[in-house]
């Protein structure tokens, strides 16, 4: 369902970017938004850097340790760029730029430090990634200005979109690359319940290379990364979650959870099965990514059999609206 917010509403949620340290005047704008509506319409003269125009964003490059201000939906352009592949369907793009753009918001609301006192980061272990359109152009050089085109048409043809949940809360729209067949739930990735993060079937990410993937190990190399020193190797699986995922295990002596796990053999996923012969240990993974919420290539299979970006974004997410700031 797509709804659209006022300039009161725009009011509302760029008072919180530019306040987004205070975490009480962000409740009190937000509960107060009907008295904010007869404020703007009352005293509009000094609103005006607020209701008009792209709101502006500052942001921390950690590879320049720099930071650099651009325009939100300027921004979600590079993010585009980065986090999906341009050649992707343009409803997939559509989607995956709502979905940066939701995530933007909630993590400038969250109020997060991050350096030199910018709003966000290009740090994937911390943000979303983000590109310059001239590094966009190094790496496709070829077909750069139709794929310029494509990332440019998505962001503004969807201009000011986000996704809330029972229209009281921007919602944590996280993202993968490949799911792999069934997307996690919030609950079993990290014990949190999240009422619009469940677990779904998903039968159109088939075509990523990431869908499954195999990884071997020889069993010293095995050994030497979880130090075992047992001429014996022996894994047990633990625990289990609805999906599928690793979520405990255990090596010899040693448990281990699932994200663990995946770090230390730098695996694509938690969702994944182990095979132990006389030489190497054969780990035959599921996906790419933590596998909450929408998942790209899933997105695009969609996109490419007719669906539209706002039926793909309520997939992913349940229960959400799309709405509609105007500025």
């Amino acid at each position: 369902m797509k709804r659209t917010w006022h300039d009161s509403h725009v009011f509302f949620i760029f008072i919180i970017m530019r306040k987004k340290r205070n975490y009480l005047i962000i409740i009190s704008v937000f509960l107060l938004i009907t008295i904010l509506t007869i404020v703007i319409k009352n005293n509009n003269q000094n609103l005006d850097y607020y209701i008009e125009g792209e709101p502006k964003i500052t942001l921390y490059l950690h590879q320049e340790n720099e930071v650099i201000e651009l325009g939100l939906e300027e921004y979600l352009v590079g993010v585009i760029a980065a986090e999906m592949p341009a050649s992707f369907e343009l409803e997939a793009l559509k989607a995956q730029a709502i979905a940066a753009r939701t995530y933007t918001i909630r993590k400038i609301i969250e109020g997060r430090e991050y350096p030199l006192n910018a709003d966000l980061s290009d740090n994937i272990n911390e943000c979303q990634a983000y590109i310059s359109l001239d590094e966009f152009k190094k790496r496709n050089p070829k077909n750069y200005s139709e794929l310029q085109e494509k990332l440019i048409k998505a962001v503004y043809e969807t201009k000011g979109e986000i996704l809330m949940y029972q229209n009281n809360e921007v919602i944590d729209a996280l993202y993968h690359s490949t799911c792999g067949g069934y997307t996690e739930s919030a609950e079993d990735a990290w014990g949190n319940h999240v009422p619009y993060l469940k677990s779904i079937k998903c039968v159109y990410c088939e075509k990523s290379r990431h869908y499954e993937t195999e990884q071997v190990f020889s069993n010293s190399e095995f050994n030497q990364i979880f130090n075992i020193n047992d001429a014996q190797l022996k894994i047990d699986i633990l625990e289990k979650s609805n999906s599928g995922r690793i979520k405990k295990m255990k090596i010899n002596n040693q448990i281990i959870y699932g994200d663990r796990l995946r770090n230390l053999l730098s695996l694509p996923s938690t969702w994944l099965g182990i095979e132990i012969n006389e030489h190497e240990v054969i780990i035959n993974n599921r996906g790419y990514g933590h596998g909450v919420g929408m998942c790209q290539y899933g997105t695009n299979g969609m996109a490419k059999e007719g669906y539209s970006y706002e039926e793909i974004l309520n997939k992913y997410y349940q229960n959400i609206d799309i709405i509609k700031i105007s500025y």
